[in-house]
């Protein structure tokens, strides 16, 4: 089944290439110049979205913070404001990637189909085929659905990325991930002073709040990485 990105963007020539360097990877394109538009267009449910943040009628972040609301469809923010406030408010609000304009068409392509793949999810290891939800603290993760809650709570929205962060600390409890290896989780290059999945980190730690002792859910270690510090029960 093909795949269809949803580009929101007001600039026809960029619309044209965006959509033209999709193509050559098999993903069709449909379009929004607006945040009206976007919400149109929500309607043929796009498997992933490229955004731009400066819109006609509505300021990209705040598009993206009232589609976090109700939705966990992959975004990739495509936009000239790429100073890093604008990036880590991106990711801290939802957003799963960021690329500023202009950008390199070969990594925005390599960008995009790495999140698709991460929303069409990866079965479970064998050993642990049978899995289906992991309990933490007060939160429930059900891998089936891809849904995070609490005991008779309504889903918490995940970005694909945040996701699979997440997945990665319930399925290696206690034990400490570097930066290049949840980089590897998240399909991409690791570079020293990018600060992407700082930023996811911190996402998830908004989420999820404190333990019941006051203390997070994952832990900083100093020049290593982070480490997920509670008990995790697999069923």
């Amino acid at each position: 089944m093909r795949q269809t990105a949803l580009i929101v963007e007001d600039d026809p020539g960029t619309r044209h290439v965006l959509s033209s360097t999709l193509a050559t990877a098999g993903i069709d394109s449909i379009f929004a110049e607006d945040g009206a538009g976007m919400w149109q267009q929500l309607q043929a449910k796009p498997d992933v979205i490229i955004l731009d943040l400066s819109l006609p009628d509505a300021d990209g972040l705040e598009l993206l913070r009232q589609l976090r609301q109700q939705s966990d469809i992959p975004v990739l923010i495509h936009s000239t404001r790429s100073d890093e406030i604008e990036r880590i408010i991106g990711i801290e609000i939802g957003a799963d990637d960021f690329l500023p304009k202009p950008c390199n068409m070969r990594e925005l392509l390599a960008r995009t189909r790495s999140l698709l793949r991460r929303s069409q999810g990866r079965p479970m290891p064998l050993a642990r085929s049978e899995i289906r939800r992991l309990k933490f603290g007060d939160w429930i993760l059900d891998t089936a659905s891809r849904e995070l809650k609490k005991p008779d709570g309504k889903p918490t929205p995940l970005g694909v990325s945040a996701y699979a962060l997440l997945s990665a600390f319930l399925e290696h409890p206690f034990e400490p991930l570097s930066r290049e290896q949840l980089s590897r989780v998240l399909k991409r290059e690791y570079v020293a002073y990018d600060r992407i999945i700082d930023v996811h980190v911190s996402q998830i730690r908004r989420i999820l709040g404190k333990q019941d002792d006051g203390g997070s859910f994952i832990k900083t270690l100093r020049s290593q990485g982070y480490v997920f510090i509670a008990p995790v029960e697999a069923s």
